[in-house]
């Protein structure tokens, strides 16, 4: 019972940070988090199909710009029309849900992206440069980081990992790739969640509570 508190807890303080009772607030997150689901639903179907971006355009008759357009969580212009025409070339057919994350998955994957997010910054890399230094591809490296319901495969877990010298199961663990979670990560994950602002520009006090997180995570404690 204490466990499951910790998260509920880490849950409620950032929606009473971020979107209190706020009507105007909870409409936009609600339309950010179906922007970001059908973003990453395109992008992980066209993956699963071994197509790049520009072999879907030429299926559905479009351009590569606009699959890239498509594939972005913070896109706002998808259409209907456009997923059935989707749907129809990766031969799906379509039906998108909206299911609910339970709470503990949500400050994983709050924890996940900040952490990715909040590392590149600390290092002053662009997307483009980190994506080149740590060989995951560029794609890949925005959707890790802007995309809340994106998982990212074994091998960008694995260079993730070596790049930042952070034990590969605890980041597997945060990504989403291993369920079980220890009761000490959770609880620090939760601290993290509870005491970070979203990190645009890493204040001194917002590298702090990263340290102190990653310093963790770079731990031998596992309990």
């Amino acid at each position: 019972m204490k466990r499951k508190r910790q998260g509920v807890d880490a849950v409620e303080i950032l929606h009473r940070r971020y979107i209190g009772d706020d009507a105007d607030r909870k409409a936009s997150l609600q339309e950010e988090r179906v922007n970001a689901e059908v973003a990453r639903m395109i992008y992980e179907l066209r993956k699963e199909a071994g197509l790049k971006q520009k072999d879907l355009a030429e299926l559905i008759g479009t351009t590569q710009s606009v699959i890239s357009r498509l594939e972005d969580a913070d896109y706002n212009g998808h259409s209907l029309s456009m997923l059935s025409r989707i749907a129809k070339a990766l031969n799906r057919r379509l039906a998108v849900s909206m299911p609910d994350s339970d709470k503990e998955t949500g400050i994983r994957r709050f924890v996940f992206q900040e952490v990715v997010r909040g590392l590149r910054k600390n290092k002053s890399l662009s997307i483009d440069k980190f994506a080149k230094k740590s060989g995951i591809d560029r794609a890949d490296v925005i959707a890790m980081e802007r995309n809340p319901g994106y998982k990212p495969s074994p091998l960008d877990i694995h260079n993730l990992s070596k790049f930042y010298k952070i034990p590969h199961q605890k980041l597997a663990i945060l990504a989403g790739a291993i369920k079980e979670m220890p009761t000490k990560l959770q609880t620090e994950a939760s601290r993290f969640a509870a005491q970070s602002e979203s990190f645009s520009k890493l204040t001194d006090e917002e590298r702090r509570t990263l340290d102190e997180f990653v310093k963790f995570l770079r731990s031998d404690d596992t309990e």
